[in-house]
């Protein structure tokens, strides 16, 4: 250490800016054309090679997402904390992370009731902080993760924190990460990183560096990531004394953390994007946005946001699972503008390629209201982005980090449309091996793997949704909430002229809508219909463990009818408490193990259910008997039983007859129907641009399809206003024609989009189908003008005729 040294961390503090960066860098005597291990300035500096390897840049510029990035810097701060606590344990060290922060932080693990939201019996949020700061550039704030953890020695920081794929973690069952890259795939998103560390055991010392691109000679083909160090190859130390270094500027309404021991990573000027808003709950900044890709913290952190802009706010991120668990523990009578509407707790699957129940998944709705002056509030169009990303209401978590997401479609398929846009469904792989966990995420955490693994996930998850009474009863009434009672009906002229044009374009006339044709084609096989739908139970009374006095299966009543192909519900009740279930006392077992368990929920409120299906080897027509136990500390047994049967999966002649003339039905909408258009078109939130942007829409409603269309659409409302100015007579004429063709163009647009090419992702469907309607709509605009011009022409020239 030299004072050269000392007074350069001084200034390293102060500095927000690239520039800035810059400048200090070129007053060490830096410059663009120094070489790898050149050493330079009166410090007798160099660059190394980011993770001992000048051919870095592939893999830290793997990563996307500036937002996810910045997630797997959290996910190191957090091991930061577990790994303090494993370094003084003196007894075995936790076989998992969530075991790990139960032990040491008194955090309870996520179950179907319990998690984060129960609370935290050691406060870690202010140990574990993101920092947003003002850097000269909107988009691109200079952006702080700050961990109060077990921090780094000068020399490992080569082998930890400036290290690629060093597999440092890989033993270490209690912490989160596995590979050592994660956290560097920030650095693509800045020009300028600094590291800075205290070890808990030498918080004397600080060790820091500083990260850029460093531009190789001729002979290499790309450039390199490249760190700060001294002469001898270590990152650069200072001598700072026992007490927290004071890192930002405190205010009598907050007090932001500072360095008392463990690391401090610094992005100058972090491309963000379109995250870079002030935080809030609502999509476009990092409170939400860490709610959902951090879906349920092992511990929980903090982010403040100390840009010169705001004054300061410091903001809790515990996750969108535990926000939604504190919506259910929330007395029914609340008055907040979001409530939980229903909840299906998790139900543990069987996946492919696993035997035992290891993946969980449950669900919430939600419906959050919003209230404008005066007006009565109403129902937002989208009320899971609060939780979620847009459009994307089903996350797959593994240690409660997303690591993938899937789109509302599969909600769609099974009659949830609107449901889609306010529900949340969360798939939680924690407890799965690494097998299964290998085939079901990629490596980088930014999605899901196609395969047998997810199929068998969102088989069960479809079964799940298909039995939830609950489910078809609230869409049905938000689709009851698009429908306008007081309305008249379209005009039958308007409704004609449709039913001709769709006749003529090949379509069959039907009262019933999606009514099957019969005839006589191949058979396939189909779906079964359940008998049985899962309605969510009172609790029962239950004793304390060990007692017992009952426990029998109560669903089927007398046999269980499981076809191929499918699965069927078991459900039995006891008086017994949910430790038996913990222990392992309660099995469920089939003669000659022709049945197979898909998943299972946990025994809670005296219920516990299994879904079984037909083992592999199983065929049609084979039966035996059911038996689930459960079995006392002493060894004794409760047992129930019932005969099962396996049956063909049901086929019947079917194949696909001309596509039907729906029922439908026309209405006018304008933006300032602000519950029914944020319905139709959710992703606007109030923007009058982009509402203008919007044409016509379809809803499927009571049997019925609805085209609705904006009476806001500059063509159509420049040509309406210009007719009513100076030919008022045409406006009818015009307003029939209009509404017909785009009737016409969008009943037939729906059903030609129910089978979407597949090189089309469900992503842009819904904008690629807008902005199809409004190039339509803006053709039929003329087209109706002519139209009605004709007809005036018309009645113009038979009036002569008749005189």
């Amino acid at each position: 250490m030299t004072s050269g040294t000392q007074g350069l961390w001084g200034r390293v503090l102060d500095i927000r800016t690239p520039a800035e960066v810059k400048e200090l860098l070129r007053s060490l005597g830096d410059s663009d054309d120094l070489s790898i291990g050149e050493a330079f300035g009166p410090l007798s500096l160099k660059w190394v090679p980011f993770g001992g390897n000048p051919s870095n840049i592939s893999t830290v510029g793997l990563a996307t997402k500036p937002g996810k990035s910045l997630g797997e810097r959290i996910t190191n701060a957090i091991d930061a904390l577990l790994e303090e606590r494993a370094q003084s344990s003196t007894v075995s060290l936790p076989q998992s992370p969530r075991d790990a922060a139960q032990t040491w932080f008194g955090r309870p693990v996520s179950g179907p009731e319990t998690g984060l939201h129960q609370g935290i019996s050691i406060p870690t949020d202010k140990r574990i902080s993101v920092v947003l700061l003002g850097s000269s550039q909107e988009t691109a704030p200079t952006i702080d993760v700050l961990d109060e953890g077990v921090g780094l020695k000068p020399e490992d920081f080569s082998r930890t924190i400036l290290s690629l794929q060093a597999g440092n973690k890989i033993t270490k069952r209690y912490q989160i990460g596995a590979f050592g890259q994660g956290g560097s795939s920030t650095l693509g998103f800045s020009d300028y990183v600094l590291i800075a560390s205290r070890h808990h055991e030498q918080r004397e010392k600080v060790a820091f560096t500083i990260i850029r691109i460093i531009k190789l000679d001729a002979t290499y083909k790309e450039d390199c990531y490249a760190y700060l160090t001294d002469a001898e190859g270590l990152p650069l130390v200072v001598e700072v004394g026992q007490e927290a270094i004071s890192l930002y500027a405190k205010s009598d309404q907050l007090a932001p953390p500072s360095l008392a021991h463990g690391t401090l990573v610094r992005h100058y000027a972090y491309r963000l994007g379109n995250l870079s808003k002030q935080l809030g709950p609502s999509p476009g900044n990092l409170y939400h946005y860490f709610h959902y890709t951090i879906f349920d913290p092992i511990l929980p952190f903090r982010v403040w946001d100390l840009r010169d802009f705001n004054g300061g706010r410091s903001e809790y991120v515990g996750g969108s699972r535990n926000r939604l668990m504190r919506l259910l523990k929330a007395s029914e009578d609340s008055t907040g503008n979001v409530k939980l509407r229903h909840h299906r707790s998790m139900e543990y699957v069987v996946p492919s390629g696993s035997d035992v129940p290891c993946i969980g998944i449950e669900y919430w709705v939600v419906l959050a209201f919003k209230k404008q002056g005066d007006q009565e509030a109403s129902l937002r169009g989208n009320s899971a982005e609060l939780f979620v990303q847009p459009g994307h209401p089903i996350v797959g978590t593994l240690n409660g980090q997303t690591q993938g997401e899937l789109t509302g479609s599969l909600l769609k398929e099974v009659g949830l449309g609107l449901l889609s846009r306010h529900m949340v469904v969360h798939i939680d792989a924690s407890s799965a091996d690494s097998k299964i966990r290998r085939q079901l995420f990629s490596t980088s955490r930014e999605g899901f793997k196609d395969g047998p693994v997810l199929d068998s996930l969102t088989a069960t998850l479809r079964r799940m949704l298909e039995e939830d009474s609950e489910l078809a009863a609230i869409e049905k009434e938000l689709t009851e909430r698009l429908a306008k009672r007081d309305s008249a009906s379209t005009r039958e002229e308007v409704k004609q002229q449709v039913t001709r044009l769709l006749k003529e374009a090949g379509l069959q006339v039907s009262e019933v809508t999606r009514s099957d044709v019969g005839g006589g084609g191949d058979e396939k096989s189909v779906s079964r219909q359940k008998r049985r739908i899962y309605v969510k139970p009172d609790p029962l009374e239950t004793l304390p463990f060990s007692g017992v006095t009952f426990f029998s299966i109560v669903s089927p009543a007398e046999s269980l009818k499981v076809s191929l192909q499918d699965s069927e519900l078991v459900l039995i009740e006891t008086d017994a408490d949910t430790e038996f279930d913990r222990r392992g006392l309660i099995g469920v077992r089939s003669t000659d193990d022709l049945l197979e368990v898909e998943s299972k929920t946990t025994l809670s409120g005296g219920r516990m259910r299994w879904r079984l299906r037909p083992a592999e080897k199983s065929k049609a027509g084979q039966s035996g008997e059911l038996f689930v136990s459960l079995t006392r500390p002493n060894g004794q047994q409760l047992v129930s039983k019932i005969g099962f049967e396996i049956l063909t999966a049901r086929e019947r002649p079917s194949r696909s007859g001309k596509t039907v003339v729906p029922p439908f039905e026309i209405e006018p909408i304008s933006p300032d129907q602000t519950e029914v258009w944020d319905m139709l078109w959710p992703d606007d939130g109030g923007d009058s641009s982009k509402q203008r942007e919007h044409a016509y829409i379809t809803s499927q409603i009571s049997g019925k399809t609805w085209v609705y269309y904006s009476t806001d659409f500059p063509p159509y409302a420049e040509m309406l206003t210009r007719l009513k100015q100076s030919r008022p007579e045409l406006v009818q004429a015009f307003t029939t024609a209009y509404e017909i063709w785009i009737a016409y163009h969008a009943i037939l647009q729906k059903q030609l989009s129910e089978s979407p090419a597949p090189e089309v992702g469900d992503d842009n469907m819904d904008q690629l189908l807008d902005q199809q309607r409004a190039v339509v709509a803006s053709m039929q605009v003329k087209q109706a003008y002519q139209y009605a011009d004709l007809w005036r022409k018309t009645l113009a020239t038979a009036s002569e005729g008749g005189t």
